[in-house]
């Protein structure tokens, strides 16, 4: 084994071979070079933590900066798209789990570097920078159309209707109603537990933070209640049942709720691994797993990106969403609505009480209350 200053020789060499863009521009593929490069920087850390040599702080610096040069970009977009399919799902598991791997310690380097607080309590605290440029836009073409499905069909009045939108992310779902139903901006509210979401929201509507089971359970409140993006599925399972109760709490008499959720095969059949703008990538690792009886998709979210020229790389955590069965979620509907219908969130057909699943693997459930 190369003692601590072998390492440290190999290092400087690495580092004095060629400029970082030369590096980069001559390099065969980008995860060998990345593992290179992160592997050196693990040389240097070892290295200062026996020696007392002055520079290398400053080496180590130097390598960090060549992680996050402008001109990895290409090498790791080319990459990258070498080893997923048209849909966006990978090809390669092995690759797959050795770049997430290197990206997750070169997204904390470049945390350090950057001096970063990171706030663990929001898990989308970095991610709502990004998630406009590649879920609010991929996702817009369902959204509206859920929306207009529902004024349609079921005859909502969003023009002169209170409106109240539960994790209402960054805001691009509520503004539409907005323009499109020339709502009122006094009449909707958004609310989202990220305070980053709610920074991007507040650019577009009435938005504040705020979790779903802090709402004031004043009686007959709203008419319209949202859940867009299966956001409820986002809450600890034991306490679903009693946000779709509060639900039916706040609203008013003959009043809507309408959110849609994902089927417990929604991870296996319809959730790619990569998304991607011009400018950023969005890498997802879904993973189905069982706790006390209960389905949860627990996904790791890495985001790659190059947005005001920087090379960026933020790793978002493991986010846990509830993946209850559509006969549970119809059950405990019934319980506190007079009215349930489900539908397939893509074709808006019908759903029979019997299904399992859903064509698209993702349903809307619009709930009526009483009195009608």
């Amino acid at each position: 084994m190369k003692n601590t200053s072998d390492n440290l020789s190999i290092a400087k060499q690495f580092n004095n071979q060629t400029s970082a863009t030369e590096s980069i521009v001559g390099a065969a593929d980008y995860l060998s070079w990345l593992r290179n490069t992160t592997k050196t920087i693990r040389q240097v850390r070892e290295a200062r933590q026996q020696s007392d040599e002055s520079d290398l702080e400053e080496l180590e610096r130097q390598l960090i900066q060549r992680l996050f040069d402008i001109n990895c970009w290409d090498l790791f977009r080319k990459g990258l798209m070498e080893q997923v399919d048209e849909s966006g799902y990978v090809i390669n598991r092995h690759y797959w789990q050795q770049l997430n791997a290197e990206l997750i310690y070169a997204a904390n380097l470049q945390h350090e570097m950057l001096d970063k607080k990171a706030n663990h309590e929001d898990l989308f605290s970095t991610y709502a920078d990004l998630y406009h440029e590649i879920n609010g836009k991929r996702n817009f073409e369902f959204m509206s159309q859920e929306i207009q499905f529902l004024h349609d069909t079921f005859q909502l009045n969003f023009a002169t209707a209170k409106i109240l939108s539960l994790g209402c992310g960054t805001g691009v779902m509520e503004e539409y109603i907005l323009n499109t139903y020339q709502v009122n901006r006094d009449n909707l509210l958004g609310i989202d537990a990220s305070e980053g979401m709610i920074r991007e929201a507040s650019k577009r509507i009435n938005a504040k933070v705020q979790n779903i089971m802090d709402i004031e359970s004043k009686e007959n409140q709203w008419d319209i209640c949202l859940a867009i993006g299966a956001v409820l599925q986002y809450l600890p399972q034991p306490l679903l049942e009693k946000a779709i109760k509060l639900i039916a709490q706040i609203i008013k008499p003959s009043s809507y709720f309408a959110g849609d959720f994902i089927t417990p095969d929604h991870p296996s059949r319809a959730y790619p691994n990569v998304l991607h703008s011009e400018q950023v990538f969005l890498l997802r690792t879904p993973l189905i797993i069982e706790q006390e009886h209960n389905l949860f998709q627990q996904t790791q979210l890495v985001n790659v990106s190059k947005l005001q020229g920087e090379f960026r790389v933020t790793y978002e955590g493991e986010h846990i969403r509830y993946l209850p069965s559509l006969c549970k979620l119809r059950y405990i509907f019934k319980k506190y609505f007079d009215r349930v219908n489900f539908f397939d969130a893509m074709t808006l057909a019908s759903l029979d009480a019997e299904d399992d699943t859903s064509p698209s693997s993702r349903y809307l459930v619009v709930a009526q209350k009483g009195n009608f």
